[in-house]
């Protein structure tokens, strides 16, 4: 497979617009203080708490697996397990952004 122009100039504008969204992110992240030491600090633990909880989700589903052995379930599994972690992290940055 060849690449083509059109593919490369799409490539190339594709990062060009991530990296201007990125520089615009961070530039307006060193106004509002968003990277200080308290943002660090609630990140880590809503990323902990997020971890654990998704560790715990994890071991029941694999119990579930081994239950029920079956692809569809393993894929659902695998899916909702994405899911919970993105669910905690949130709730978990959101408790912990009202307490510290």
């Amino acid at each position: 497979m060849v690449p083509t122009l059109e593919s490369l100039a799409g490539f190339i504008v594709g990062a060009g617009v991530t990296l201007l969204i990125a520089f615009l992110y961070f530039k307006k992240g060193e106004k509002e203080r968003r990277f200080d030491e308290r943002y660090e600090q609630v990140n880590a633990k809503a990323i902990k708490l997020s971890w654990v909880t998704t560790l715990i989700v994890l071991l029941i589903m694999w119990l579930g697996v081994l239950i029920y052995e079956g692809a569809k379930i393993a894929f659902l599994l695998s899916v909702s397990a994405y899911g919970v972690l993105l669910i905690s992290y949130g709730a978990a940055l959101f408790f912990y952004n009202r307490k510290v």
